[in-house]
């Protein structure tokens, strides 16, 4: 038994009674069939590092409590549903469909998943144990401990990069056919992938024209809050700009200098990496999504998407078996 197990989400699937049996490398806990049915597929390959892939719609809100005082970061990639951190005397945050971090705060805390809300998601649990290892061999150690994670922000968690590797992780554990130490290299790469989106040196910019200043910035967070509530349904530029109470050139520059990246390619950017996930949905067609991605013709979404990520919408479902 590992000893960190009460953290996992074996850990809740004991709690509730789910069913248990072997899957590949690793554990299904499977929902009984009046709550809908769902699972979740758990493989922990090495001390310390636990990789779990999620799809259920609970019957009563489920609680998973964890109370554990070694250092440990949660990596997150939500399809769906409505996951809740929580920690007394703090408020509650819902992680949306998208990549997220979480380092232990060594306090008791909870993640809560509400009634009847569907839900999917891939986690990556990591603690100290696995990476002290892999870091202590390298003179030049990457930037990937635990004490690095603290300094990630969500921009970067979320490049297309990332994602791509955190979908080959899903699938892996959903096919249950990669050996236990592949995952190792894979979350190896995605802390890379990580570490190399963070900026060692920021980003520090002469020209006048070019600089933001900290009201500007803080209307530009509001901005990209309120793409990334619904990047498939983003609001008009007029709205933005309203938003942001200042001229479409204005917005376009400023989030520009703020994101280091145009603010139309951000949003096709975002879209196509939402359609990334959508994809993993075998009920949807290509021409579907392409739809709720906002493209009529389904050829042009193909090339965004392939701008994006490198390889076809369709070439991306064959290489999963979808």
């Amino acid at each position: 038994m590992n000893k960190y197990d009460d953290a996992s989400w074996g850990s809740m699937a004991k709690k509730y009674n789910l069913h248990q049996t072997p899957y590949g490398p690793g554990t299904g806990h499977y929902f009984p069939p009046h709550w809908s049915n769902g699972w979740i597929v758990e493989v922990s390959p090495a001390q310390g590092l636990y990789v779990s892939s999620a799809w259920f719609t609970p019957n009563q809100t489920i609680v998973h409590k964890i109370d554990i005082k070694e250092p440990c970061l949660w990596l997150f990639c939500i399809d769906c549903g409505d996951m809740i951190y929580s920690q007394q005397g703090k408020a509650a945050t819902t992680f949306s469909p998208i990549c997220h971090k979480l380092i232990n705060p060594q306090k008791a805390f909870q993640f809560t998943f509400p009634k009847n809300v569907h839900t999917c998601f891939t986690s990556i649990l990591i603690f100290q144990d696995f990476l002290e290892p892999f870091l202590l061999a390298r003179a030049n150690a990457p930037k990937i401990s635990i004490e690095d994670g603290k300094l990630w922000e969500t921009e970067h968690l979320n490049s297309p990069g990332t994602m791509l590797i955190f979908e080959q992780i899903r699938w892996a554990i959903r096919n249950g056919d990669m050996p236990p130490f592949a995952f190792e290299g894979m979350v190896i790469h995605l802390l890379g992938s990580i570490a190399r989106n963070y900026p060692a040196i920021p980003d520090r910019r002469s020209n006048r024209r070019n600089y933001v200043t900290w009201e500007n910035e803080k209307k530009m967070y509001a901005v990209k809050q309120k793409l990334d509530e619904n990047i498939l349904d983003v609001p008009s530029i007029s709205e933005l700009t309203k938003i942001a109470d200042m001229s479409e050139s204005k917005l376009r520059l400023s989030f520009k200098n703020t994101y280091h990246i145009p603010l139309y390619d951000y949003i096709r950017r975002e879209k196509m990496k939402r359609a990334m996930q959508l994809l993993s949905s075998d009920h949807l067609s290509i021409h579907h999504i392409a739809e709720l991605c906002g493209y009529k013709n389904p050829s042009k979404f193909t090339a965004a998407f392939q701008e994006v990520h490198g390889i076809t919408p369709s070439q991306f479902r064959k290489t999963f078996n979808l």
